[in-house]
């Protein structure tokens, strides 16, 4: 998925940093997960994780990728629902599964995208020109309704389970960023369509991680978390370097990864955010004020041996600040910084309003021994 902040090309730095660091394998804190790619990185490298985030995407990646240990067998499913059973006779149907690939991820992923009816349902009629919008043509915005929908259906019936529900459900996510017609984030759409929102959805699901048992994912707050934990080897900070808040940013993933079943998502303005009456996907992280306090709470209520904090050159934190914290809470007053040069995600090109100074960042990873 596009994201800002995605740590994809920098994972072999975090990773071995950690290594050089004689940290672990053992129990992590992934306090701000994201797309939860550190999460599954270290899952695989033999740590036991759990993830946490306030955004309800992310909690669907860190069960996708962090907590879910194999593939789906799916044999509940192709039991219990008939228009799956018929699907899977077809000879066209058999030979679609073979062209995508063996398992029962394919042929599941080929029933929701294939043979599956598209429906009219929440996206596409917010999020599509038939809605007023232009984020998703009216096919795809159909398909991503049809298919939420049907996943929905199945887990409530207990066809599948949770994995194979947040699996297919992070796919769903994942294909629907691909075919999005934005510029990376969901703060506006873009008004001609771009041949990347032209392409037909499709399903390609990541499948789970074998690594450490007992990782876990949390949908709340880092510190309370941290709380929560006990012990730990350590703890891993990514968090927002700026003033965007990720509720904005990613609203249409936020609202596919809840759903629209139970309660219908308000939304307002032009490019159809959701309203947040309780603030609760309001990060603390975006403010300079803010994220030394979260900073320093965090790391106050953690129980790990071991910070690292991912952060950039260009954070709302000053090098000072970050390390003037990280001094004060570590065992013998001493932080290490370690540097990797790196190419900036744009979201956008640069126009009249939107100037990038430089396209080469640093990514800045600090290191502090707790007490």
């Amino acid at each position: 998925m596009r994201y800002i902040g995605n740590k994809t090309r920098l994972l072999p730095f975090i990773l071995e940093t950690v290594t050089a660091l004689g940290i672990g394998p053992g129990a992590a804190h992934d306090a701000c997960a994201g797309t939860a790619v550190v999460g599954r990185e270290l899952k695989a490298a033999g740590w036991r994780v759990a993830s946490s985030d306030i955004m309800t995407y992310s909690y669907v990646f860190q069960r996708a990728y962090v907590v879910s240990q194999r593939v789906p067998s799916f044999a509940d499913l192709r039991a219990g629902d008939p228009d799956v059973r018929r699907a899977m006779r077809s000879p066209r149907f058999r030979e679609a599964v073979t062209r995508r690939g063996p398992g029962a991820l394919s042929l599941v992923c080929e029933y929701l995208v294939r043979w599956l009816e598209p429906e009219r349902g929440f996206i596409a009629a917010h999020y599509a020109p038939a809605g007023g919008r232009m984020y998703f043509t009216d096919e795809n915005a159909m398909r991503i309704d049809a298919i939420r929908a049907r996943l929905h259906a199945w887990h409530s019936e207990g066809l599948i389970g949770d994995d194979a529900f947040y699996v297919l459900l992070a796919a769903l996510i994942e294909a629907a960023d691909r075919v999005a017609n934005t510029a990376g984030v969901y703060a506006a759409y873009i008004k001609s369509w771009q041949p990347n929102a032209r392409r037909a959805l499709d399903l390609e699901p990541r499948p789970p991680v074998r690594g450490a048992r007992g990782s876990t994912a949390h949908l709340a707050d880092a510190q309370l978390v941290a709380s929560q934990l006990g012990p730990i080897e350590l703890l891993y900070i990514d968090p927002p370097y700026n003033s965007r808040q990720y509720a904005g940013y990613y609203h249409i993933p936020e609202i596919i990864a809840r759903g629209w079943f139970e309660t219908t998502p308000a939304i307002r303005g032009k490019t159809g955010l959701v309203r947040d009456a309780t603030g609760s996907t309001r990060s603390a992280w975006c403010s300079s004020k803010g994220a030394e306090r979260a900073l320093r709470d965090l790391v106050a209520a953690t129980g790990a041996r071991h910070v690292l904090v991912s952060y950039n050159s260009e954070g709302l934190l000053g090098e000072t600040v970050l390390q003037r914290v990280l001094c004060d809470a570590s065992v013998d007053g001493r932080s290490r910084r370690f540097v990797r040069d790196y190419r900036r995600y744009r979201a956008d090109s640069d126009h009249a309003k939107r100037r990038y100074r430089v396209d080469a960042l640093r990514e800045l990873l600090y290191h502090a021994k707790l007490r």
